[in-house]
């Protein structure tokens, strides 16, 4: 079938240090057969897993239909507020990497966050109009603000009805107050009356010649408007326009503010009539996240409703982008984590699309419809296949797992025998039975699903070795991947609390136990959950609510669960089981070399996971530049600045022989000659930080010299990977970033500063968000955290500087960094702290560090994702539960199941689903 639209094979996808040949050539050909799939049906869903580049495949496939669009109408992009800056940021890398220099001169983006600001991106002159917008979700729904097109909407009211007398002067006397234009009038008093008589397409015109706009700005009222304007009745417009006072009085600005506000309501009423009899066709829409319109009852999947043929025209209005684009291409990472009603749903926003143009698909719009019920009937039955076998395996125990006599001890092992069908026990029998029937529906539904989505899944494995290793439980003290499945052990002080936390969860077994995952956090966690949800968690996808069904003797409980924790303090918060393992794995990694990023859920755990974690490094720090300086402890933090300083601030053999090596290593970069002075500054602070002074050179009597510096940047770290190694790469990096992404890591590499590790000296290096109370003297600048107290700038300056090899090395951050957030240049350790019920939220937090181009990639190490929980608790329950879900999750689409102690009891105690039976039953959507 001949493709909708001419794919570009100039457009090429690798990218060196960024896309190597292999996913190149995947999400070429994923681009291609997107193409091709959209010559026939409205639309599809691109569902790659995290970190796979769904957004360069999207990117090609819009150049694509932008560039062959022969009126030159704009792609539309449509964002995540928190993914505006990054969309356009690789769009930029795109069109310079990807884009042959002729079509690279063609294409341009621009961004838009109203509904305005879009309207007049597509007034633009032909020769200067944007390739693609980037459209911020939310951005159709903003009220009207715009006071130049409430300044048209008033003028279209008083068409035919006063050109002067008394409410004219009067609404020229005010109307920069009423419409928040009043600097307008600072330029030219008369600038109202001038306005009122003159069409609003000459507005511009006699805007620039009063210097109140300038040559490069859009038309103030975009034409989309003025063609819904001219034959709009604004009648409840002129009335209220007859409450503006025609003279001064001592309630004049009073009663401006009262007509205001009544013409503010009116007019929000009448932009959403306006939006909705918009005349626009475009050729293409790129929805991100395209989960959010699961509900079709939200305002962002009201966007692309069409009435129906069949109902009345004025029960249903149109959205504001129904019927507007031609075709649709959705991207998300978890389509079958939704439910598959909900994922059906999804795809019938697809009918949103232009069904009356003349490039409609050939299908129409009834046959499309027609397909959607099949498909959701097939998934129907599907479903209800795997609910089938997930009943019959949770009767399944381990006295069943028995083939032909033979008794296995593990599910997977027991599985590959037990497929033959034959020897089983009752409920094994009841198992297989199950398994070929919903194996038999999966593919069915999987052949109706085909057409609609795309799924890549990443390698398993990397020449050989796997690409990830996950270590549950006490895996997290011994680092051994391999070692039984089993969780940190509680004793001493620590066992009292949760005993008695055990205690109280009995009490209510219809209810969640916050109090018992908040305890397994940390003890200001539980404190939190305790006494106040409010703020005791930071944006996760669940909502947390108040335990109920607590009785007298529960609450009993918890009283003296809450007086039995330890003495408040940093000490005690460091001896919580979890905390103490979370922050020892830290520390051990960075005697690596490694960087760290370590997830959890509660705000108040984040912060003492900082504490704690700054003050073992700080510990550590002091007590090896005692071994050697042969000092005391609490003598070694001044000792350790004074000889960065002299060694690194003054003309010494170290700082020589180190500004000899950063300029060896930059000398290939030749774009990066403005920025050595930045770059060297930034790589000689490093090295003359403490925590890198005592890892990597000879300290005491032995002088610093060339041969010290020499063996530092030679020194590996657990990857395999040297100093030089990774600064090189990171040279490289920036040799082909783009000028406004190197800029960007520039200014955020030599904007964080490495202090020392004394209070005075760490304490100057944090910004004033980031420091969110604590002890601040325990403070260190190689750890940061982040959540949703810390500033956009300032989370968008630490993960450039996290994915460089400079501070810091470990960073601690809540859901705020898990989704749209790149991290893994230089991490390959990632620490779930805090488990989540959803296991889609912790493959996002771990998809931060497993991208495309991850340092997995580089070194041929796998990412170490550790997954810590507490023996014998709620902790291990939730995290048998998760671990076990998380396959069922890829068999019974969007499974939700009650986190109360009952179900969750219940829940845990399963026998594991294997991972290959599970592979059996997965859909398969790959391009081929």
């Amino acid at each position: 079938m001949k493709s909708w639209h001419p794919y570009l094979e100039s457009i090429r996808l690798f990218v060196e240090r960024r896309i190597g040949f292999d996913d190149a050539a995947r999400q070429v050909a994923t681009a291609k057969e997107i193409l091709r799939r959209l010559a026939a049906q409205p639309g599809l869903v691109l569902a790659d897993e995290v970190g796979m580049g769904k957004t360069f495949v999207a990117l090609a496939v819009a150049a694509s239909v932008a560039l062959s669009d022969r009126a030159r109408r704009p792609v539309v992009v449509m964002v995540p507020p928190s993914l505006k800056e990054k969309w356009p940021q690789d769009f930029a890398v795109f069109k310079d990497k990807c884009l042959d220099p002729e079509a690279s001169e063609r294409v341009r983006a621009s961004s838009a966050d109203s509904a305005i600001s879009f309207l007049k991106r597509l007034d633009d002159p032909i020769e200067e109009r944007s390739s693609i917008i980037f459209l911020t979700h939310g951005a159709m729904h903003r009220g009207l603000t715009d006071g130049w097109v409430k300044l048209a909407m008033i003028q279209r009211s008083l068409r035919g009805r006063h050109r002067t007398g008394p409410l004219r002067r009067a609404l020229a006397r005010c109307a920069g107050s009423l419409l928040w234009l009043g600097w307008a009038e600072r330029h030219a008093p008369d600038i109202w009356d001038r306005l009122l008589d003159a069409p609003p397409e000459d507005w511009l015109r006699i805007l620039r010649r009063q210097e109140i706009m300038q040559a490069n700005d859009d038309a103030p009222v975009p034409q989309a408007v003025l063609d819904v304007l001219r034959d709009y009745d604004t009648s409840d417009i002129y009335a209220a326009l007859q409450s503006i006072p025609h003279r001064q009085s001592a309630t004049y600005d009073d009663r401006v503010a009262d007509a205001r506000r009544v013409l503010t309501d009116l007019l929000k009423d009448i932009w959403r009539q306006c939006l909705t009899r918009l005349n626009v066709r475009l050729p293409l829409l790129v929805m991100d996240e395209a989960h959010h319109l699961k509900n079709p009852e939200t305002q962002l999947a009201g966007l692309f409703q069409l009435p129906d043929a069949k109902a009345d025209a004025e029960e249903i209005s149109r959205g504001a982008l129904g019927g507007v684009f031609e075709r649709m291409l959705f991207l998300t990472a978890t389509p079958f984590q939704l439910g598959h009603h909900e994922l059906c749903s999804v795809l019938e926003r697809f009918d949103g699309v232009a069904w009356k143009a003349a490039s409609a698909p050939p299908a129409g719009r009834e046959v499309f419809k027609t397909q959607v019920r099949e498909l959701r009937d097939c998934l129907d039955a599907a479903q209800i296949a795997a609910l089938n076998l997930d009943a019959a395996w949770g009767l399944l125990c381990t006295e069943d797992l028995v083939v032909q006599g033979c008794a296995y001890k593990v599910a997977n092992a027991w599985w590959d025998a037990a497929k033959a069908g034959t020897g089983l026990t009752p409920p094994g029998d009841r198992v297989v039975t199950s398994y070929r029937g919903t194996f038999e529906r999966m593919r069915l539904a999987e052949q109706a699903l085909r057409p609609w989505v795309i799924r890549h899944l990443k390698l398993r494995d990397i020449d050989g070795r796997p690409r990830r290793e996950r270590l549950p439980g006490a895996a997290i003290e011994n680092d051994d991947s391999s070692a039984p499945d089993k969780g940190l052990a509680l004793s001493g002080p620590a066992l009292l609390p949760f005993l008695l936390a055990a205690r109280a969860t009995v009490c209510a077994p219809d209810s969640r136990p916050v109090f018992a995952e908040g305890l397994a956090s940390s003890y200001e966690a539980f404190l939190n959950t305790r006494r106040s949800l409010e703020g005791a968690t930071d944006g996760d996808d669940e909502t947390i609510t108040r335990d109920n069904g607590m009785d007298s003797i529960g609450e009993w409980y918890l009283e003296q669960l809450e007086h039995s924790l330890p003495l408040k303090g940093y000490h005690a918060s460091a001896a919580h089981p979890k905390v103490a393992a979370t922050a020892q794995r830290t520390l051990a990694a960075w005697r690596q070399g490694e960087k760290v990023l370590v997830f959890c859920h509660y705000i108040a755990t984040g912060r003492i996971l900082r504490q704690v974690i700054s003050g073992l490094l700080r510990e550590e720090v002091a007590r090896l530049g005692a071994e050697k300086l042969g000092c005391k402890a609490d003598k070694t933090g001044e000792q350790l600045e004074r000889l960065g300083r002299r060694f690194f601030d003054t003309d010494s053999p170290a700082r020589r022989a180190c500004d000899a090596e950063v300029m060896a290593m930059l000398q290939p970069y030749k774009s990066l000659d403005a920025h050595g002075k930045v770059l060297l500054e930034v790589v000689r602070r490093y090295l003359r930080t403490p925590s890198f002074l005592v890892r990597y050179f000879p300290l005491g009597k032995e002088r610093l010299g060339a041969v010290a510096v020499e063996k530092a940047f030679a020194a590996d770290d657990a990857s395999g990977l040297s100093l030089r190694a990774v600064v090189r790469g990171f040279f490289e990096f920036l040799e082909r970033c783009v000028e406004d992404e190197r800029a960007g890591y520039l200014q955020a590499i030599h904007r964080v500063q490495t202090g020392g590790i004394t209070g005075r000296e760490a304490r100057k290096t944090f910004a004033d968000d980031e420091f969110q109370g604590g002890a601040t003297e325990l403070f260190l600048p190689n750890v940061r955290l982040v959540n949703g107290a810390t500033k956009h700038e300032t989370r968008q300056r630490l993960m450039r500087t996290f994915n460089s090899p400079f501070f810091p090395e470990v960073l601690v951050a809540s859901s705020v960094m898990a989704e749209g957030v790149d991290l893994h240049r230089f991490c390959r350790y990632v620490i779930h702290h805090d488990l989540c019920w959803n296991p889609s939220t912790l493959e996002q937090r771990t998809g931060r560090v497993d991208r495309i181009g991850a340092k997995v990639e580089q070194c041929g190490q796998p990412i170490r994702v550790y997954l810590p929980y507490l023996a014998e608790t709620q902790d291990e329950k939730m995290y048998r539960v998760v671990m076990d879900r998380e396959r069922w999750f890829s068999v019974v689409m969007g499974e939700k199941f009650s986190t109360n102690v009952r179900s969750t009891e219940k829940l845990a105690q399963r026998v594991p689903l294997p991972s290959s039976l599970a592979a059996e039953l997965a859909f398969r959507l790959e391009v081929v």
